[in-house]
């Protein structure tokens, strides 16, 4: 009985542990201390009263700067997008339930162009090979969006 109850907990803590290191651990440009490029411009406001301290800028591209927010617990992350010469054509967009490496959010608006925001490793050679530009690790662009 002893030998049971051993190998029982054996095996429960070894997939504890296996489990632990294979957790998502979120989108690795937006854990960095804040800085002044992270402000996001004053003609967006508040996208998301929960994210908005956490957005960073990731890059810019073209005319148009992205920026990233994800939740404490990486379950939600936004991305938000703007024209630098047309910003009334700021646009966002918000996914949750993140669990693990994947395409989180594709937004679009017209006149810009689609975008993708991707999690940390994500493998986006299939991706590219259909077309998207990647501008940064976690985003990737498309054409632009007519009316």
């Amino acid at each position: 009985m002893k030998y049971r109850t051993l190998t029982t907990v054996s095996a429960v803590s070894a997939l504890l542990t296996l489990t632990g290191c294979s957790g998502y651990s979120g989108i690795a440009a937006v854990q960095r201390t804040a800085e002044a490029k992270d402000d996001i411009p004053a003609e967006i406001g508040s996208v998301n009263p929960k994210l908005r301290s956490g957005f960073r800028f990731l890059t810019e591209d073209a005319g148009v700067k992205y920026y990233a927010a994800e939740s404490s617990d990486h379950a939600t992350a936004c991305i938000t997008v703007y024209p630098v010469d047309e910003p009334d054509q700021w646009f966002t967009g918000c996914s949750d339930g993140i669990t693990g490496d994947r395409e989180i959010v594709a937004i679009s608006h017209i006149g810009q162009p689609t975008v993708k925001l991707v999690t940390t490793g994500f493998d986006t050679r299939s991706l590219e090979s259909d077309g998207w530009r990647k501008i940064h690790s976690n985003v990737l662009v498309g054409t632009v969006t007519r009316p």
